[in-house]
């Protein structure tokens, strides 16, 4: 029988990690962090951090509510990600409050759940310098976070490679950044991350020139990020000149101030965010082809407005329409949707045909039998919301006060869903107030 030495099995697994195309030995689950390939991993998929630096978000005085209004604030302009400071040492470094580690926690199930993901910057700007403190409290750290691997954490100051390998030593499956000594290396330019060719930079202090691309930032909170962001995750559609094909609306309609989001013939005025297959366009409607399509969205975004379109789908089938979107992240949490379902004559749930997607369930399910054309008129005033389905109202609310929907975008896109289902869409057309 032929054996191989504890040594020898080591430097193959290494080997694995540095050579493209070898597989690697670990199966990370879908959202774990690690770097692979001189690359950010999440999962097996490839991850780019475009972060907005909110040092507090998980302190003790930072609500829920809180939570959500910055989650909110940071995908629309199309961030996805979220920096946050760790808290609860004690004076040594030797304990973390068990406060701290729920929040981590919590922050970890919270952005999962957003479709967002979180870097824990281990010391903070307020953290004492004492290496002794700042050595005992990575070890602590680590000991107490080592199962989060769906975080990357952020170590730097002075010796941070030490820091990082005292981290690691006690979580060696978690994904570390620092200037030095980390798999992820932390950069103050993009002329550094540059120069170091064959790394996983991590910028940090900026937005990099090009934030679509594949370097992974952490951008200060201050308004000039905002705007730059916005203005560099915009895609091109929403520069280009847009004239509304109004021939198919009615004088009357077009006297009280509809416009045709959709022509019937093309996506002018729409993009589609994934596969440029994943949707077409045939006799007159906006069709589901295949999954990877991502969705078909606005090239504008709206406020106010009343929206009218028609559906529809096949037997059991899923798909929505989503409302008030953001750039980034999960839009049916962010945003709204608008729940659509092949479920004719089943009972209503909050994930069910007329829904508010899991936050509000519809007065009655008024859906069609499947194949069947429904009509929608959906309005959305402020925090005031009121749908009808088939000439029926199955929802009229007032936002404000429903813990689900109070704190969610007041502007975005609007975007029809794939949901890896067969779905149509025909006459869409809406009414700004």
């Amino acid at each position: 029988m032929r054996t191989i030495t504890y040594a020898a099995e080591v430097a193959l697994i290494a080997l694995a990690l540095a050579v493209p195309g070898v597989a690697c030995a670990k199966d990370y689950n879908k959202y774990d962090f690690h770097v692979e390939n001189g690359g950010l991993m999440r999962g097996k998929d490839n991850f780019t951090i475009r972060a907005i630096d909110t040092p507090r978000l998980i302190a003790p005085e930072t609500s829920i509510d809180d939570f959500a209004r910055t989650i909110a604030r940071l995908a629309d302009v199309g961030a996805d990600s979220v920096c946050f400071d760790l808290f609860g040492f004690d004076e040594k470094g030797k304990s973390l409050s068990s406060e701290a580690v729920e929040a981590v926690n919590r922050a970890q199930r919270e952005t999962k759940e957003y479709r967002m993901s979180a870097v824990c910057r281990v010391f903070g700007a307020d953290a004492p310098e004492d290496p002794d403190f700042r050595m005992a409290a990575v070890a602590t750290a680590a000991k107490a976070l080592k199962g989060q691997t769906k975080v990357v954490y952020w170590i730097d100051g002075p010796d941070c490679a030490k820091l990082v390998a005292e981290f690691l030593k006690y979580a060696p499956d978690a994904a570390v950044a620092a200037p030095e000594g980390a798999p992820m290396v932390v950069v103050t330019s993009e002329a550094a991350a540059q120069a170091a060719s064959g790394t996983c930079p991590l910028l940090v202090g900026a937005v990099p020139a090009d934030p679509q691309g594949s370097l992974s930032f952490v951008a200060p909170d201050v308004p000039a990020t905002f705007a730059t962001l916005d203005e560099k995750m915009a895609l091109a559609v929403e520069s280009e000149p847009w004239e509304p094909d109004n021939s198919g609306l009615s004088e009357e309609e077009r006297a009280d101030g509809w416009i045709a989001l959709f022509d019937g013939k093309t996506f002018n005025g729409w993009v589609i965010t994934g596969s440029q297959d994943g949707f077409r366009v045939r006799d007159g409607m906006i069709e589901w082809v295949k999954s990877g399509g991502g969705s078909v969205r606005t090239r504008d975004r709206y406020e106010n407005f009343v929206l009218r379109f028609e559906w529809k789908i096949e037997s059991g089938g899923n798909s929505g329409v989503y409302l008030r979107a953001p750039r980034a992240a999960r839009a049916s949490r962010i945003g709204m949707e608008f729940q659509l379902q092949g479920d004719h004559g089943k009972p209503v749930t909050n994930k069910g045909t007329g829904a508010f997607y899991d936050a509000q369930e519809p007065r009655l399910n008024a859906g069609k039998p499947a194949g069947e054309w429904n009509t929608v008129e959906i309005a959305l005033n402020g925090t005031h919301a009121r749908a009808v389905l088939n000439g029926q109202l199955v929802q009229d609310l007032d936002m404000a006060g429903h813990d689900k929907l109070k704190l969610r975008l007041q502007r975005g896109f609007i975007a029809l869903q794939d949901h890896n289902n067969q779905v149509a869409f025909r006459n869409i057309r809406i009414k700004p107030l």
